[in-house]
């Protein structure tokens, strides 16, 4: 009973995972990555306060409950960390790479789909641990999408090996959705 209601908020959290980073990836798509970066920080910023508040022990009506709903135990401390470190690096993105949009929205598109597809992979069908509570099958998931959104911009070897360093990313001890992106942009970046 556990692990469902536990699967339960992982496909939640998930769920709104894809719906807002889609959302973003269309917004700097159609606005641009200037006015983009003018929305996407004032979400940061909005989204740290209600975080703190919500740390405090501020009940703010539905968004307590919808931030509840979709954090994990270990986040608890830090309500709704996932989404403002994913802001946070998508203003970093924009900030370094806004004259090529094509690698921000290429960078972008792993955090929100491969990262995804690790997920589900990795819970769902992941029996055997890579590394704390990755799998192979969740790594090798978030290779095959960040592959895919990567040659939807850029040649199918500079996809290949862009994804190979976000499956690595993904792997690693360290907040992905802080840092897959980043290693992703910077790593298009070199190899153009």
């Amino acid at each position: 009973m556990k692990k469902s209601k536990k699967l339960s908020s992982e496909t939640k959290r998930k769920v709104f995972h894809l719906i807002f980073g889609t959302l973003i990836l269309l917004l700097i798509y159609f606005a641009g990555i200037n006015a983009s970066f003018i929305v996407i920080g004032s979400c940061a910023i909005v989204g740290t306060f209600i975080s703190l508040a919500i740390a405090r022990g501020y009940k703010i009506p539905r968004l307590a409950k919808l931030v509840e709903s979709v954090e994990r135990p270990d986040e608890k401390h830090f309500p709704g960390k996932a989404a403002v470190y994913f802001f946070i690096s998508t203003l970093v993105i924009m900030f370094i790479f806004h004259d090529t949009p094509l690698v921000v929205l290429a960078a972008l598109s792993i955090q929100v789909y491969a990262d995804t597809a690790a997920s589900i992979m990795g819970q769902r069908y992941g029996k055997t641990k890579v590394l704390q509570n990755k799998t192979y099958k969740g790594s090798f998931a978030c290779f095959i999408v960040a592959a895919i959104c990567v040659s939807a911009f850029y040649p199918f070897p500079v996809a290949l090996i862009v994804a190979l360093v976000a499956a690595i990313v993904e792997l690693l001890p360290m907040d992905d959705n802080l840092w897959a992106p980043l290693f992703a942009a910077t790593v298009i970046r070199l190899l153009l």
